[in-house]
């Protein structure tokens, strides 16, 4: 991985002499913490090498100007692991979380590659935390697969709507829509208020075969100076080949944030996650304090508490203590570049 990196790194500074209206920048955001989790079976303490407060990241980002009002922009993301560094993924994808170049203007963005979905997009801003602590709460990994590959995406501004579209494709030979994904998002924000929704049909594999699955999510958002009231609505549906074996999963949540002064904020927020096939049941809830020491720096803490029941107790995989309470605690310092 460092002798990649090292080679993008050089590639990156020549682009840079070559042309002075483009720029690349390198970023990131590397976050540390330790986590308190006890259960029924006892408490533990550990460390989640990949982030608590946000997701540990490289990114190399550029942008030309082509005149006009017209751009040219790339970004290339990786995620990796604070405690060893190693990629956080097991297959050793390089740029696993995001790898993209697009054109933009007055028309708004057009985007290919491998990018967040539009439902993402669209939650973020219906989430009270904006997704920190995403391997805490259930809201980032719900929204459609959270990225799709070979995802080609448009996003524009018109007065207060924000419209979004998307078509992934599936890349199964003699069969267009095999493992594709096609999406809508459209959004309204003006003064205090944001509201808006998405739709997504995809096919997904189910055994041997893919299925087609629907999702769409909505939300709302009010923001009075320092006060943020957000909360919202996401129903996935994948068919199985099987009769009977249709998953459905259902996120509904809300809460509200307070900026105490320019450098401290406090929430809460309450999480479900219901299966109504296998009536299994995830409720949390979650309180959040953090405090900038500087534009870049944050120390954070936050207590969850969650209830499982259902499938969330029967299913390890679902829930790996397989006990009906947890309890966690969570420190932190969050530094971005």
């Amino acid at each position: 991985m460092i002798k990649k990196l090292s080679v993008l790194l050089a590639a990156c500074q020549i682009a840079g002499a070559a042309h002075a209206q483009s720029s690349v920048t390198l970023a990131g955001v590397v976050d540390g913490g330790i986590r308190y989790t006890r259960t029924g079976q006892g408490s533990q303490y550990s460390m989640n090498s990949n982030g608590f407060f946000t997701s540990n990241r490289l990114d190399f980002v550029g942008e030309e100007d082509l005149g006009g009002g017209y751009n040219a922009h790339f970004k290339l993301e990786t995620g990796f692991n604070l405690g060893n560094g190693a990629l956080d993924n097991s297959n050793g994808v390089l740029f696993n979380r995001g790898a993209y170049v697009g054109v933009g203007g007055w028309f708004g963005s057009l985007d290919f590659g491998r990018q967040y979905t539009i439902a993402h997009d669209v939650v973020y801003d219906y989430d009270p935390f904006n997704f920190q602590y995403p391997g805490i709460i259930p809201l980032t990994p719900a929204t459609a697969g959270t990225r799709f590959n070979n995802d080609a995406k448009y996003t524009g501004s018109y007065g207060p709507f924000r419209v979004r579209a998307e078509n992934s494709f599936g890349g199964v030979a003699g069969d267009f829509n095999a493992g594709s994904a096609r999406g809508a998002g459209l959004q309204y924000k003006m003064g205090p208020v944001n509201v808006g929704g998405a739709y997504i049909y995809r096919t997904v594999l189910s055994g041997t075969t893919y299925q087609p699955a629907d999702y769409y999510t909505v939300g709302a958002a009010l923001t009075f100076g320092a006060l943020r009231f957000a909360g919202g609505y996401m129903n996935d549906n994948v068919n199985a080949a099987e009769p009977n074996k249709d998953v459905r999963t259902l996120n509904y949540w809300g809460g509200v944030t307070y900026e105490l002064n320019p450098y401290t904020r406090i929430g809460a927020a309450y999480y479900i996650t219901d299966l109504p096939n296998t009536s299994g049941k995830r409720s949390q809830g979650l309180a959040s304090i953090a405090y900038s020491l500087s534009k870049q720096t944050v120390l954070y803490a936050e207590c969850d508490y969650t209830r499982f029941s259902g499938s969330y107790i029967t299913n390890k995989a679902l829930n790996a203590t397989q006990q009906p309470h947890q309890l966690a605690l969570t420190v932190g310092i969050n530094h971005g570049f």
